[in-house]
């Protein structure tokens, strides 16, 4: 019976990152069915010392040659993004947990955490007045949703992704761009800039806020939500030996 997947999107460059991932999985994530990760096929072998850390199901995805000629950043960044809303290729899974390759779990989680009381997904949102930098994501994904998302919705890891929520956020986009797939979507809006988790989240706070998979809330005290399970530093500064140790440290861990 399908249930809760983990879905890790990396590359080569990460696999460093990955791998303390995904020993926080191993060590803290409870009640979770697989661990999929998903990496380019540019030739590069997810290494043993990443693949024998617990089993996880590895696929190899074929980077595309050209990409939106406005994009304003990295086209690896919008390929992952790609890879992430296109979970349901590679999982039979009812929902998914998505972790970046340079986060970490720093204590016990389990599915159960991503639910309120009724059983709905909780999904977090804060106004745009409060979301300083992240308002960049405003007008980007208002031009791609077609509508001025009433929230910012990227305020808070960790995120999960309903199937059929996803199923009809695909379709959307699809219909409204008169698109055949998602990546004809984000070429034919010749995007400069997009946000999976601002515009799957807007998509939810607009049409799947009454539906019993999501629990929409804003203004709540995120700090008690947010950054809670989560040790997180950019993967493009570089591995640090203070971050390094402090990663050693969360799995070092017996409490």
């Amino acid at each position: 019976m399908p249930g809760i997947d983990i879905l890790i999107v990396t590359y080569v460059n990460d696999f460093v990152w990955a791998e303390f991932c995904l020993k926080s999985i191993k060590k803290y994530a409870k009640g979770f069915r697989n661990v999929i990760l998903v990496t380019d096929d540019d030739g590069n072998t997810v290494p043993d010392s990443l693949a024998n850390i617990m089993p996880i199901n590895i696929i190899y995805k074929k980077q595309p040659d050209t990409f939106p000629p406005n994009l304003q950043h990295r086209p690896g960044y919008l390929w992952q993004q790609y890879l992430k809303l296109n979970w349901t290729e590679y999982t039979d899974a009812d929902a998914i947990l998505v972790i970046d390759s340079d986060e970490m779990l720093t204590k016990e989680l389990s599915t159960s955490d991503f639910r309120d009381a009724h059983g709905r997904w909780r999904w977090f949102y804060r106004n745009w007045e409060f979301a300083d930098s992240a308002n960049v994501w405003k007008a980007p994904t208002t031009e791609l949703l077609q509508f001025e998302p009433e929230f910012e919705a990227m305020c808070c890891s960790l995120f999960i992704f309903e199937r059929n929520t996803t199923y009809r956020f695909i379709d959307y986009l699809k219909k409204i761009h008169n698109a055949t797939s998602l990546w004809d979507v984000l070429f034919k809006y010749d995007l400069k800039m997009f946000s999976e988790f601002n515009a799957y989240g807007s998509y939810v706070n607009k049409f799947d806020q009454d539906i019993v998979y999501y629990k929409v809330l804003n203004n709540s005290d995120i700090s008690k939500f947010c950054n809670a399970n989560i040790y997180r530093s950019w993967s493009y500064g570089g591995l640090s030996e203070e971050d390094k140790t402090n990663r050693e440290n969360i799995l070092a861990k017996t409490d």
